[in-house]
């Protein structure tokens, strides 16, 4: 199946572009310590989905690391909830990013249920 036409993908995709614009407006002393972090683990999330996708065996432990990197985001979003008041995640941004990667987790979820051995 082309990955510009997987769900899962397409919602990780759009998380990349989204969390740009919040990255973008947080305080400079997050911007280069928690917003590169986030920045990162977005992509890494992009790309373990592609390598998801793409293994021909292997595929179960392939999702999980983009699972492990879904909670690793929400971490990066809470702890940039917290700091808040220093320039970090507002209220509304943090609940957006909470909804978007709940979300990932789901369909991730679902997804690792077709390709586990019993």
């Amino acid at each position: 199946m082309p990955i510009e036409t997987f769900i899962v993908y397409q919602k990780a995709f759009d998380f990349f572009v989204w969390h740009k614009s919040v990255v973008k407006h947080l305080a400079k002393v997050h911007k280069y310590s928690l917003g590169v972090q986030i920045e990162h683990e977005a992509l890494q999330l992009l790309k373990n989905i592609i390598i998801a996708n793409m293994a021909r065996t292997g595929k179960a432990k392939e999702i999980e690391r983009c699972l492990v990197s879904i909670e690793i985001l929400k971490i990066f979003f809470r702890a940039g909830y917290e700091l808040n008041r220093e320039g970090g995640v507002n209220l509304k941004q943090y609940e957006a990013a909470s909804t978007k990667l709940v979300e990932l987790g789901s369909l991730c979820g679902g997804w690792l249920k077709k390709f586990q051995t019993s």
